[in-house]
């Protein structure tokens, strides 16, 4: 070493609470670590630091078991010795809702501040690739530095990192891992030997003399003879030296040796497999965990949080009533994020592991649904239903954009032959009975103009007149804007009567063998794809009313029952799969909604359903973590020195578009991450995994993948056998997807009903609680603050213009803040004739406080 370099040696672990053993047998080995470290911390000074992952569920777990020892650990983190967050949980970035990783650095921040601090850099050395708005969250939290891993290829160690608002970190690439110095033997000569090769491996990356050691790996303990080694290789290394230092300390280090104007930049999500491996084929495992986790979140962001912030602005809201919901809220989004761990909701963990996550999801949406239905009724409560001409009365909510029509089912007591349903002006809304059962009816109608954020009444009357839904003769499905074709081997085609652009050969199911593990699907050399099943489908009509029509498609597949022994080809031995469709096409719903129920006796395997388009392109936009991702349909060049081959499967959150600016096809889909966008000669193809099924944690006999990402480990229950159903929907439309994303949108969160009594309350009739433009403008939270009794909005600009957003609240509140995501105010802000006007740069993300 001509230059004298400065090795800062962190030692720290990496902490998966769950994987390939379950919570409570790594938590065992947690308490051990702890206490361990705080021994070494109470009986050597020289032992200066530990960081603890970047976590604070740590704290959590390890106080359980051990609450006696609370006040050293506390101690420590308040001296400086114990790093602990700024993270709640380490999330999987892709899987985890935007909205959710705002949560977790929220509790996170909490709780650290809790026991003293918060170290302030964005660490999250594993997950399987990051979103790109990361940068601009950190920011949102006072973080101007991340670190990790996976994502970038032959980069250097020093960088800065942007999001697409612009928003920049400084950013550590651990280039070889954030255990480079976790191997280190105790004996001297093996200690030194070990140092050289680390600092070997960096030197010609890293911009300044300062090189980071981090001595530390999955559930490593601290070694207590690490002083001790480190005195005594400095005794004998030359030209460095090895300080036992933090995170912080290295970064603000490197940070003044730099120009960080010179150095290189990335942009945007990071999901490079060159030099570490991504690990792709987690967004399709388990893929019943995602749905879950999908679902828990929408009812906590769109239903629980919204519904709990709008009842507290009421004048008549009963304080100790929204405390105990609050706490109740904050208890289910515990239960949500300690299930959204990578090694967690990505599903490549053993069996055990993702039993116990039901449980939690359960529990989550529990106490959500607790939360929802006292929101909503303590507002629906408060509604003047005394012109409406029924004493049967209800309200329709709409946690979405508006004024939006859509179609209802719901639940009545009781029977008739048929109902009327009216809004408080008299007129009619298509409705049709849709089953009968001993306790009522369900019922069918199409709510039409519920306002933004808000609510409409209705009243409805039973009469005694036969409700007379025509029966349909041909699976042909049609309302003003779309019309459906059933073709005679199952598929669909769909004619888009704004643009007068056919879709044929749609809902095509496409099955193929997968011989990869948990992590990457890799198919088989000798590959067999079934496309066709294995008898023509049964179609029958379900209902053809007023308010909406339903046909199901009911079709058998014979597919392979698994891999051939060698795994190098699918097996010649079949099982039969029964798939079967089930299309709604509401009235006045520019929407085909689809779903799927699959009962699956096939293992190794992946099914996928496609949907060809006439676009010819080159990109493809989806849905990403607050904003809308554009990626390339073509895959990198590869070279020898890649760890891992890409793939063109990517994530999605929502919905994935293809369009040609003129017109295209929104395939907008429930808890289903996974989507590929295949070009071809005659147009581009949608394909949607609904099912990957594999039979190990980690394999190290594929090529799609070099060496084993975890331990090989039997997981049957990855085979994911037994019924599965899948709810996604088809979306044409004219120019690109910012004319169709509300309707995805839409589809994602169902209208929801209250029934309540005639009552002459103090709010109207229809209402809109929160009014926003222009359409660019997405609201992604609407909550209560953290602390006290603000009305928090966030909000964020999909678009790649800046845009002047308009925001108008059914009351007029005593202040106004914009806030940064921690919810600290940043600047006040005042109301033009009762309009908050707001200048939002391009996918920038705006929060704003509201004082009752």
């Amino acid at each position: 070493m001509s230059m004298h370099y400065q090795l800062y040696l962190v030692a720290h672990t990496h902490w998966d609470r769950e994987w390939y053993e379950p919570f409570a047998v790594f938590r065992d080995r947690l308490v051990a670590l702890i206490d361990l470290l705080l021994d070494i911390l109470a009986r050597d000074p020289q032992y200066r630091y530990f960081m603890l992952d970047g976590q604070t569920v740590v704290l959590e777990d390890y106080l359980e078991i051990r609450p006696e020892r609370r006040a050293e650990l506390e101690a420590h983190i308040r001296s400086g010795r114990i790093l602990v967050g700024p993270w709640y949980i380490l999330p999987d970035e892709f899987l985890a809702s935007p909205e959710a990783i705002v949560r977790n650095l929220l509790r996170g921040h909490r709780i650290a501040q809790e026991f003293g601090a918060v170290m302030r850099v964005g660490y999250i050395p594993d997950p399987f690739g990051h979103i790109g708005q990361v940068p601009q969250i950190l920011r949102g939290f006072g973080i101007d530095s991340a670190c990790l891993r996976r994502g970038l290829d032959d980069h250097p160690c020093e960088l800065v990192w942007e999001a697409p608002d612009e928003s920049r970190v400084f950013l550590i690439y651990l280039r070889d891992g954030y255990d480079n110095a976790a191997w280190l033997p105790e004996d001297e000569d093996g200690f030194l030997e070990g140092v050289r090769r680390a600092t070997d491996s960096l030197r010609p990356h890293a911009r300044t003399p300062y090189l980071l050691l981090m001595h530390g790996t999955d559930h490593m303990q601290p070694r207590p003879w690490l002083t001790r080694a480190i005195a005594q290789a400095n005794g004998k290394l030359e030209a460095a030296q090895i300080v036992q230092a933090t995170l912080p300390d290295y970064i603000q280090k490197v940070r003044q040796h730099l120009d960080e104007d010179a150095l290189p930049i990335v942009r945007g999500e990071l999901r490079s497999p060159k030099r570490h491996h991504l690990l792709p084929g987690v967004l399709s495992t388990r893929l019943w965990i995602k749905q879950r986790n999908a679902q828990g979140e929408g009812l906590l962001e769109r239903w629980a949080e919204p519904a709990l912030a709008w009842a507290a602005s009421l004048n008549s809201a009963n304080r100790a009533e929204i405390e105990r919901d609050r706490s109740l809220l904050r208890q289910a989004w515990v239960h949500l994020l300690n299930n959204q761990p990578h090694d967690s909701i990505c599903g490549c963990s053993i069996d055990q592991v993702h039993r116990e996550m039901v449980i939690r999801f359960d529990r989550s949406q529990e106490l959500a649904q607790r939360v929802i239905a006292d929101g909503l009724a303590h507002i629906a409560d408060q509604i003047d239903t005394s012109r409406l001409t029924s004493e049967e009365v209800f309200v329709v909510f709409n946690p979405t954009t508006g004024p939006r029509s859509d179609g209802v089912e719901m639940e009545l007591a009781g029977g008739a032959e048929a109902v009327d349903i009216r809004d408080e002006a008299g007129r009619p809304v298509p409705v049709h009975i849709v089953g009968r059962s001993e306790p009522g009816l369900r019922v069918a109608f199409l709510a039409e103009g519920v306002p933004s954020y808000g609510y409409k009444a209705y009243a409805l009357q039973r009469i005694d007149r036969i409700d007379t839904s025509p029966s349909g003769q041909t699976p042909h499905l049609e309302n003003e804007y779309l019309s459906v074709e059933v073709e005679r081997d199952g598929r669909l085609t769909l004619h888009d009567k704004v643009t007068g652009v056919h879709f044929p050969q749609l809902n095509h199911f496409v099955d193929g063998g997968d011989r990869g593990d948990e992590y990457n699907f890799c198919p088989p050399p000798n590959d067999l794809l079934i496309e066709r099943p294995s008898q023509p489908p049964t179609v029958r009509w379900l209902e053809n009313g007023p308010a909406r029509q339903v046909v199901e498609i009911s079709t058998v597949y014979h597919l392979p029952a698994t891999l051939s022994q060698d795994r190098r080809a699918r097996s010649e031995d079949t099982v039969e799969v029964p798939i079967t469709s089930r299309l709604t096409l509401w009235q006045s719903v520019p929407r085909l909604d689809i779903q799927t129920m699959i009962e699956n006796r096939a293992q190794d395997h992946r099914l996928r359903v496609h949907f060809p388009t006439p676009f010819r392109i080159e990109q493809a936009h989806a849905e990403g973590a607050f904003e809308v991702v554009e990626r390339s349909t073509k895959l990198p060049t590869v070279t020898e020195d890649w760890i891992e081959q890409p793939v063109p499967t990517a994530p999605m959150r929502g919905f994935v578009d293809v369009s040609d600016g003129n017109a295209g096809l929104l395939l907008a889909a429930r808890g289903l991450p996974e989507y590929e966008v295949i070009p071809g000669p005659r147009g581009a193809t949608i394909a949607l995994t609904l099912l990957r099924c594999v039979g190990w944690l980690s394999r190290d006999d594929f090529p799609c993948r070099r060496g084993h990402a975890g331990p090989m480990l039997e997981t049957p229950e990855a085979q994911c056998l037994g019924g599965y159903s899948f709810e996604y929907a088809l979306i044409p439309h004219a120019g690109d997807w910012r004319d169709a994303f509300q309707q995805a949108h839409a589809f994602a969160t169902p209208l929801r009903v209250v029934t309540i009594t005639r009552y002459p309350g103090g709010l109207p009739s229809a209402l809109s609680f929160l009014e926003i433009k222009p359409r660019e403008l997405v609201v992604s939270a609407i909550k209560l603050a953290e602390e006290g009794n603000r009305l928090i909005v966030r909000l964020y600009n999909v678009d790649d213009r800046p845009i002047q957003g308009r925001l108008r609240l059914y009351r007029r509140f005593s202040h106004a803040w914009r806030t940064n995501l921690n919810e600290e105010i940043l600047t006040e802000l005042s109301p033009q004739d009762d309009v908050y006007t707001l200048a939002v740069r391009s996918h920038e993300i705006v929060t704003l406080a509201f004082e009752p």
